[in-house]
C-alpha cells in the first residue's frame, strides 16, 4: 500500500464555540469514493490528539439534486448507526457524525456558509482486499497469506446478521455495495466490511436508488427489485476474485448480429473455470443472473466450506491466499517462522511509529499555528492520490413501481424515474420514561420493523393450504371415479363448493385474527400461517369425507382394522 500525502486541514461541526470547526485534524487523504472524500485524521481536544480515525466528507455530484444526495447519505448513516447499536461484528464502527463547513487550513475561518455532512469512523489499518490480491501481498514473501475460507466465512456471517437479525424487532439491511474494495484486510488477517454509504433497510420506501458497479453489481439493479440476493451476488464477486484474481463480470461487447446487449455487465469466461467444471458450477452460483438461482444468505457458510474443498483440489495461479481453512493464526505463525515480512506499513511497529509521528506533527502544527504560512498546495487533489483506482459507482435509478417490476430481460431499459424516500417519523411514547433504578420491569419495546406488505403476509404459509387442496383433489378424484361416470358436472360442482367453503374458512380466520391479535393484543401479524393451517385442516377433512363415501376404500379400511 502506497503512502498518502500529508495534509494540514481541519474540520468540525458548526457550533457555538469558536474552535468547534477545528475539532478534527486531517493528516492524510486516503481515497475518493462514490459520494465522499476519505481522510485519516485525529481529534484534537485541549492540544491533545486522539488515536487515528477515518473522516468521510460528503462530496456533491452533478447527477442528482442536492436534497436527494443528502437524503441518500442520511439513510446510509442511519443504517450504520443501527448496525453498531445491534453489535454486529465484522463491520466498521461509526464514532461521530455532524454537519460542518468544508475542510480548511487551521487558524482560519471557513469560507462561506456552506455545510456538508461528515461521518467519523474507526480507522482500520490495513489494505483493501482488492489491493491485497492485485498487488500480490501474500506472494513471494511480501507478507502473511490470507486465509480465504476464514475471510469469506466472516463476510457470510456479517451478511447473515444484516439480512436475518436475531432481534425480531430489527429491520433487515442490504449493504448494496459488497465488493473486494469494500473489504479491509487487517494486519492480523481478519477482514471488515466497510462503506455503508449505499446501505438501506430492506423496505420499499427506503430503497429509492441502487448502487451498481460493473465488476460486482447484479442485473436486478436495472429493475430496482432489490433484496438480500443482491448482497449475495456481491459476496460471490468477492469469492470469485479470491479464486481467480479477476472480477466475475465485464461490460458486454456489441453483438455481431446487431442485437442490443443487456445494460448490465455479463459474466466473463475464465480459463481456470473452463478447465474445472465442478469449481465453475459452484463458483458461479452466487453470481447467477437471476436472484432465485443464488444461494440463500443462511447457506453461504456451507457454500464457503465447499468452495474451500474445490479450490484446494484445483491448480490455479497464486493470488496470495490459502484455502486450507485452518484459520489465520496458523498461517501467521507459519509466516513468522519462515521469516516473511508483513505488508509494508501494516506491521504493528510501523503503525505505532506512524501514529507517534502524526501526534507530534499535530502538536507542532498547534504550537506554530498562526506563525508559519500555510501553503496553498496543502488543499487535497484527488488526482494525486497514490492508490489503485477505486470502482466507479453508478446509480441505477429506481422505477416508479419497482415492487411490481418484471425481472430484467435482454431489452430491459437501464434507467427510470427516481423516487423520493419517505421516512415516517416515530410516534412519541406516551407516559414518563421508565426509571432504571426503580426495580420495575420496563415495558416491552415496540416493534421497530416497518409494517409488512399485505401480499407477502398472505403468501407466508400458503404451502399448507396448497397441500390441503391437493389432498382434497386426489380424494375427490377417487370418489368421483368410484361412483361411476354419470353426473360429472354435479361432482365437479361439489368440489368447487368445497373450495369455496375453504376460502370462507380462510377469510373468517383472518378476521378473527385481526380482532384478537391486532385489536385486542396490539400485535402485528407478519404471516398467515394460522389461517392457512385451519384452511388446510378443513380441506383434509373434506378429502377424508370423500374417501368415506367410497365403498372400496371403506372396505379396505375395515380389512386393515381387522388385521390390527
Amino acid at each position: 500500500m502506497e503512502r498518502a500525502a500529508l495534509l494540514d486541514l481541519v474540520c468540525g461541526p458548526a457550533g457555538p464555540l469558536a474552535d468547534t470547526h477545528q475539532r478534527y485534524r486531517l493528516v492524510s487523504h486516503l481515497a475518493s469514493g462514490g459520494q465522499a472524500e476519505v481522510y485519516r485524521a485525529v481529534r484534537v481536544s485541549g492540544g491533545i490528539s486522539s488515536t487515528p480515525v477515518t473522516v468521510k466528507v460528503f462530496r456533491l455530484t452533478g447527477d442528482r439534486p442536492l436534497a436527494d444526495q443528502l437524503r441518500s447519505w442520511d439513510k446510509g448513516d442511519a443504517v450504520l448507526m443501527d448496525l453498531n447499536s445491534r453489535g454486529v461484528a465484522g463491520i466498521c464502527r461509526r464514532a461521530d457524525g455532524f454537519y460542518g463547513p468544508p475542510p480548511h487550513p487551521p487558524g482560519s475561518r471557513p469560507a462561506g456558509d456552506a455545510v456538508a455532512p461528515y461521518q467519523v469512523l474507526d480507522y482500520l489499518h490495513g489494505a483493501t482486499l482488492r489491493e491485497y490480491v492485485a498487488q500480490r501481498y501474500g506472494v513471494g514473501g511480501k507478507g502473511p497469506r490470507l486465509d480465504a475460507v476464514a475471510a469469506l466465512t466472516t463476510l457470510a456471517e456479517v451478511l447473515r446478521e444484516l439480512h436475518e437479525s436475531a432481534d425480531p424487532r430489527a429491520c433487515p439491511v442490504i449493504h448494496m455495495d459488497v465488493k473486494p474494495s469494500n473489504v479491509i484486510v487487517l494486519p492480523n488477517g481478519e477482514v471488515r466490511l466497510i462503506d455503508f454509504t449505499s446501505a438501506r433497510y430492506h423496505w420499499r420506501d427506503h430503497i429509492t436508488s441502487v448502487a451498481y458497479t460493473v465488476e460486482a453489481g447484479a442485473p436486478e439493479a436495472f429493475s430496482g427489485n432489490i433484496g438480500p440476493a443482491y448482497d449475495v451476488h456481491g459476496f460471490g464477486a468477492v469469492a470469485y476474485y479470491l479464486v481467480t484474481g479477476d472480477f466475475p463480470r465485464a461490460e458486454a461487447a456489441w453483438a455481431s448480429d446487431g442485437v442490443p446487449n443487456p445494460p448490465w455487465a455479463v459474466l466473463r469466461r475464465h480459463p481456470l473455470l473452463d478447465a474445472n467444471q465442478a469449481l465453475r458450477g459452484h463458483l458461479l452460483a452466487p453470481v447467477a443472473d437471476r436472484p432465485e438461482d443464488r444461494p440463500r444468505t443462511a447457506d453461504l457458510a456451507a457454500w464457503t466450506s465447499r468452495l474451500g474443498e474445490l479450490a484446494r483440489r484445483t491448480h490455479s495461479s497464486d493470488v496470495g491466499v490459502d484455502w486450507t481453512g485452518t484459520g489465520h493464526a496458523a498461517a501467521t505463525a507459519a509466516a513468522a517462522a519462515a521469516g516473511l515480512r508483513p505488508v509494508a506499513g501494516t506491521e504493528t511497529g510501523a503503525f505505532r511509529r506512524i501514529e507517534k509521528l502524526e501526534r507530534e506533527l499535530v502538536e507542532l502544527r498547534s504550537a506554530f499555528n498562526g506563525r508559519a504560512p500555510v501553503a496553498a498546495s496543502l488543499q487535497p487533489e484527488p488526482t494525486k492520490i497514490a492508490r489503485p483506482p477505486l470502482d466507479a459507482t453508478r446509480i441505477a435509478p429506481r422505477p416508479p413501481d419497482a415492487a411490481h417490476a418484471t425481472p430484467p430481460g435482454p431489452g430491459a431499459p437501464g434507467s427510470g424515474t427516481r423516487g423520493v424516500a419517505s421516512v415516517p417519523e416515530p410516534e412519541p411514547t406516551a407516559g414518563p420514561a421508565p426509571n432504571p433504578w426503580s426495580g420495575q420491569t420496563p415495558a416491552r419495546p415496540q416493534d421497530r420493523r416497518p409494517p409488512p406488505d399485505p401480499a407477502v403476509v398472505l403468501k407466508r404459509g400458503s404451502e399448507i393450504t396448497g397441500v390441503g387442496v391437493m389432498f382434497a383433489f386426489v380424494c375427490w378424484g377417487i370418489w368421483s371415479v368410484a361412483s361411476g361416470e354419470n353426473g360429472f358436472v354435479e361432482k365437479f360442482l361439489v368440489f368447487v363448493v368445497v373450495l369455496a367453503i375453504g376460502v370462507g374458512v380462510f377469510v373468517l380466520s383472518r378476521l378473527v385474527g385481526r380482532l384478537v391479535w391486532e385489536r385486542l393484543m396490539g400485535r402485528v401479524r407478519r404471516s398467515a400461517r394460522g389461517s392457512h393451517t385451519l384452511t388446510g385442516v378443513y380441506l383434509a377433512a373434506a378429502g377424508l369425507g370423500f374417501l368415506n363415501q367410497t365403498r372400496w376404500v371403506v372396505d379396505l379400511w375395515q380389512w386393515l382394522k381387522a388385521l390390527m
